[in-house]
């Protein structure tokens, strides 16, 4: 069976998206730059804050708007804690988790299983919606969008989750071939599967036929428990 669990976060342990894209509208507004729903669902999923507005301000620069982007990385910083403000007040507003997924994770961490979570999205964001599901204990290791220069559907988000969980277990024989990766989207199944893992995908994001490169895809982790992952990885 997988000897170690790599979960996703946005989508996976928490219903946030909808968060998420509440947040980039509020900040979009202040450079004349909206879009729907069905847009951020097409064309932003799987980004991490940095990519999405480095999309945002070219789409709102072919549009005819003009933000100020003399300094890109100023700009984006400054778009960025904006977007962490204004996702956090939406947190503090109610926060659901993904079905079944806090019993799984609850049972892993009871087990002595090696967990992990490797997201696209901020240590801060994480961190919150970790400590509002009391789950802030139960992973060793975090590799979040801070951590990386290049994000999801680059590999090095999941790469490092696992040489991390790795190192604090030397003892076990901990390898990427048996370690699972558990997304919802596309960009993050390219991810795990560039790092060598095993992949298991939620539809609470992303239609079925989208995750087709997963080993297994069901709709969520209603049910699942680590004798299932037994079941269908062993």
């Amino acid at each position: 069976m997988p000897n170690a669990i790599i979960f996703d976060f946005d989508g996976v342990v928490v219903d946030s998206e909808p968060l998420h894209y509440q947040a980039f509208v509020m900040v979009g507004r202040s450079f004349n730059f909206e879009f729907t729903w069905e847009q951020y669902m097409a064309q932003y999923i799987g980004f991490d804050d940095r990519d999405a507005f480095r999309y945002m301000l070219a789409q709102a620069i072919e549009a005819g708007h003009t933000p100020d982007v003399e300094d890109v990385d100023r700009t984006l910083a400054k778009l960025i804690d904006q977007k962490q403000k204004a996702f956090e007040a939406l947190a503090q507003m109610g926060t659901a988790a993904i079905p079944g997924t806090v019993e799984l994770i609850n049972e892993a961490h009871a087990s002595g299983l090696p967990i992990a979570i490797a997201s696209g999205a901020t240590h801060a964001d994480i961190d919150q919606m970790l400590g509002l599901l009391e789950l802030r204990d139960k992973f060793e290791i975090i590799v979040a969008a801070d951590d990386v220069k290049h994000s999801k559907p680059d590999p090095t988000t999941y790469a490092k989750a696992f040489e991390k969980l790795a190192a604090l277990h030397a003892d076990k024989p901990l390898t990427p071939g048996t370690t699972l990766a558990i997304e919802d989207t596309k960009a993050g199944l390219s991810s795990a599967l560039g790092a060598g893992l095993q992949t298991l995908a939620l539809t609470t994001t992303s239609p079925a036929e989208v995750l087709h490169q997963a080993g297994r895809v069901i709709e969520d982790l209603s049910g699942v428990t680590l004798a299932t992952l037994n079941q269908w990885y062993g």
